[in-house]
């Protein structure tokens, strides 16, 4: 990150009630709607929870325990802020008379006064930006120096700018870069008060808090500590898009808890508020730039609260309008003239579009080879006449990696791939005559699982299934192979459906008793040719081939014995062995019987 040259500015920590700026009776509101929600609180949780010093609400507690709307509970002998404290019935009755006004049970408020002069104390100096701070906040974007040329006055004077240019040119991307510029960080009230109103302005989404390091004795006796109404953020960045409506840009009060909301600007204030797709808003153009002339002219903006009363806050945040449309067509030249910064954001040369797509590969390691980049361009962009668009190669690169991960394609660029993820990205214009023929996709492709699910039903026996599968096992690595499935499913698909498939069938004969054993080894001799002689003489081997890889030792050992067994019991072995052992089919109908 670079830090620009900007002075940090700190609220210094108050220390009366007459440095805070509020009323004895809104801070007296305030301690007793927060004990309301805590309960029993101690002092110094008391302190923290409304921002300031113990010292300074004391004698408002003092007051409330006088008039027994609080109590002390218990006490660490440290004084008051060591005590725990809490609401009598008295002081819970108090309590629900104030939160009747309002509902607010947080931070002491900011004054709008002391408000008003910590924003202008934190707005950047004259000449705050250097081109060397800009030209690396922009590390991450192709620029030229001419762009560069345009945007940091700009940036550096912190006045209004309209970005204008074709869709995808990185308009939006431009401003959102200057995010990257880390200057010094700057404090964001939890609320402001006026005129006896409540405004929330510290908001999470767009305020991001930076970590504070608790001072040591020694800095604090030196310099103090800031403001704990105050909260040390990195500077504002907010974004509004087509959602943007005029009542946004105004005070918005809350029905339930009776207090205000900041609009956008008032939270960007030191900060950058770029109001994106400009035009496209639920407000006509003519509305919103009405509402922008005064605070761009005179640095204060008007918000009005729902009594009728009138605020007047700084209006301190660069504003940044980007659009892709006709600046003539948003306003006359009066309007635009209010808008003191104006670029053109061209699209990119040739050079510029070739770094931008070479850059992309890099970030994603994606191998281009040499010259397929310039055969991109003379196909789909010189002989076309297409005009170069920022967005262009990342959204076909983005295209091109989901084609090659959908398809199991090499991770590698070329001309193929490029030339089908150009397709998917623009709208193509349909040509007369007729249409080149392709590949049609089957009517219905089943799985694998399913392929080898229909092949194995027409097997009758448990034991036969288990000895199809296993044929097709490799005897030296234990893999399967098949080589229509191989060829209509792939290799590893065959590989892991056959895995699964001679594991199942070999536990589907394991958990057949001895009975249903014989008489399925019968059926499947029955219906095979070879006889028992070939099942006696590869019978070791056959066994060793039928176990799978998952098999327990218990579940080998268990398989070898029952097979023997069966086979012995099925086919018993004859005293004088024939050599080619021939059975009638009397005999294997009585066996299976």
């Amino acid at each position: 990150m670079i830090t620009a040259d900007i002075g940090q500015c700190v609220p210094p920590e108050p220390e009366s009630l007459e440095q805070t700026g509020l009323t004895e009776s809104l801070l007296e509101q305030l301690i007793v709607k927060i004990l309301y929600y805590r309960g029993d609180v101690y002092g110094q949780d008391l302190s923290k929870a409304i921002g300031l010093k113990f010292s300074v609400i004391q004698d408002i507690v003092e007051s409330l325990k006088l008039r027994h709307e609080v109590q002390v509970k218990r006490s660490l002998g440290m004084g008051n802020v060591g005590a725990v404290f809490a609401l009598t019935e008295a002081g819970r009755s108090r309590a629900r008379e104030y939160l009747e006004a309002n509902q607010y049970a947080g931070s002491a408020p900011v004054p709008l006064e002391q408000y008003c002069e910590m924003v202008r104390q934190q707005k950047p100096r004259a000449g705050w930006l250097t081109r060397e701070a800009l030209r690396k906040a922009f590390k991450g974007m192709v620029l030229t120096e001419h762009v560069l040329s345009q945007v940091g006055p700009a940036v550096s004077s912190g006045n209004s700018m309209l970005i204008y240019g074709k869709p995808g040119d990185g308009k939006t991307f431009l401003v959102e870069q200057l995010n990257n510029l880390e200057t010094a960080p700057v404090y964001v009230p939890h609320a402001i008060e006026c005129q006896g109103n409540i405004i929330q302005v510290f908001d999470p989404v767009y305020h991001q808090p930076l970590d504070v390091e608790e001072p040591s004795a020694l800095a604090v006796a030196l310099e103090g500590t800031s403001d704990k109404r105050w909260i040390k953020c990195k500077r504002p960045f907010i974004v509004s898009g087509g959602e943007l409506s005029l009542d946004m840009l105004d005070l918005r009060f809350n029905e339930v808890s009776k207090i205000y909301e900041a609009p956008f600007q008032l939270k960007a204030n030191n900060g950058v508020y770029l109001i994106d797709d400009f035009g496209r808003q639920r407000a006509t153009p003519h509305e919103v730039l009405n509402r922008w002339i005064v605070p761009m002219e005179r640095r204060v903006d008007y918000l009005s609260f729902l009594t009728g009363g009138k605020m007047t806050a700084p209006f301190e945040a660069f504003l940044v309008f980007s659009t892709n449309l006709n600046p003539d067509d948003l306003g006359d030249e009066a309007f635009l003239r209010r808008i003191q910064y104006k670029m053109l954001m061209r699209g990119p040369a040739e050079n510029e579009f070739i770094r931008i797509f070479e850059g992309f590969c890099s970030a994603r390691r994606l191998p281009c080879p040499k010259g397929l980049v310039q055969w991109f361009i003379d196909k789909r962009y010189r002989k076309t006449g297409k005009i170069f668009r920022r967005c262009h190669p990342r959204d076909v690169l983005s295209h091109a990696l989901n084609l090659m991960h959908f398809e199991k394609l090499p991770y590698e660029l070329n001309p193929e791939i490029l030339d089908r993820a150009y397709d998917s990205c623009f709208l193509q214009e349909e040509q007369e005559g007729q249409v080149m023929e392709s590949t049609i996709m089957p009517s219905s492709v089943p799985s694998c699982a399913d392929h080898w699910g229909d092949r194995l039903a027409h097997i009758p026996t448990a034991f036969g299934t288990l000895a199809y599968v296993t044929s097709f096992r490799n005897r030296t690595n234990g893999d399967y192979f098949e080589v229509g499935s191989v060829r209509e499913y792939g290799e590893a698909e065959t590989n892991r459906t056959l895995t699964r498939l001679h594991s199942q069938s070999f536990r589907d004969w394991l958990n057949l008793n001895l009975e249903q054993q014989c008489r399925d080894l019968a059926l499947h001799i029955a219906s095979t040719e070879g006889g028992v002689a070939r099942l006696r003489a590869d019978l070791h081997e056959l066994s060793r081939q039928m176990i799978p890889c998952d098999a327990s030792s218990a579940e080998s050992q268990l398989f070898s014995n029952d097979l023997m067994t069966v086979l012995e019991t099925v086919c018993p072995r004859p005293a004088a062995v024939v050599e080619d052992e021939q059975w009638s089919d009397e005999d294997l109908k009585q066996k299976i019987a």
